[in-house]
């Protein structure tokens, strides 16, 4: 017996993602470890989650803590107001490009002073 079926796909998002890529940095928290946080770059954001390009991803379900800087006014101008993203969440998937993080309710945007 074969039988055809027509599958469709419904996209459980809720937010809006944007293909933005940030220097990310990330890190896992409490850890006392003396290494500075890995640098890496999002491949896009949104308000519940970034996916970070990676050629060493973290295990499934692993908190972390990811500090982004946003640059509001174009990447190269001098005088651009800058904003400072704290977020912390878990990995929620790994592929072979990187790693999804899901943000918790603790994620913050700060301004970021001038002198930094």
């Amino acid at each position: 017996m074969n039988t055809k079926r027509n599958v469709t796909v419904i996209e459980k998002r809720s937010v809006e993602r944007f293909d933005l890529q940030l220097e990310a940095f990330v890190s896992l928290p409490g850890s006392v470890s003396q290494n500075e946080p890995e640098s890496l770059v999002t491949r896009d954001i949104s308000m519940s989650g970034a996916f970070l390009i990676t050629d060493r991803p973290l295990p499934v379900g692993s908190k972390v803590c990811v500090d982004m800087i946003l640059t509001l006014a174009g990447q190269n101008r001098q005088g651009a107001q800058k904003a400072w993203i704290k977020a912390s969440g878990k990995v929620l998937r790994n592929d072979n490009e990187g790693m999804a993080v899901g943000f918790d309710n603790q994620s913050r945007i700060l301004p970021l002073s001038k002198k930094s």
